[in-house]
């Protein structure tokens, strides 16, 4: 959905386009939707907060090195790879050096990934996913084999 008034730029002038997509349950909450989206300021509040969202996720992989396009590039490998597979949270009481070390091990640890999807890869056909439409989803799987469906 976007929205374009009647809108004459002159030399030097910008506008800026924000164009949504997403899914609602039936069509009257559609009106309710389009009076959040247009509040003032509430386009550049979701880019900033994605944008956090975004280096919450890419700082465990900063890299400093003379060449800024191989370090952007690591942040977005780490980012792809973390969507696909997960970042591993360490859930549990236990304080010692080790704990990263056997943390897969240990009965007072537990490994969570957050964002992790089965094995990451939705566009293959023969995944039948279900895909809850929310901000970085979890992956459930259909069991039953006639219903092929794919929400983003």
């Amino acid at each position: 959905m976007y929205l374009v008034e009647n809108v004459t730029l002159t030399y030097g002038q910008s506008i800026i386009i924000y164009t949504i997509y997403g899914l609602a349950s039936d069509i009257f909450q559609v009106p309710v939707i389009s009076r959040r989206l247009t509040v003032p300021g509430f386009m550049e509040y979701k880019r900033s907060r994605a944008r956090e969202i975004h280096e919450q996720v890419v700082i465990r992989s900063e890299t400093i090195t003379a060449n800024k396009l191989f370090d952007a590039h690591i942040k977005q490998m780490f980012l792809d790879n973390s969507l696909r597979g997960g970042i591993p949270l360490i859930l549990g009481e236990r304080n010692d050096e080790h704990r990263y070390l056997d943390a897969d091990e240990s009965e007072e640890l537990k490994v969570y990934h957050v964002f992790s999807r089965v094995h990451g890869d939705l566009e293959r056909d023969y995944n039948d996913f279900l895909i809850d439409s929310t901000f970085y989803s979890q992956v459930s799987l259909h069991r039953d084999p006639y219903i092929m469906k794919y929400y983003f």
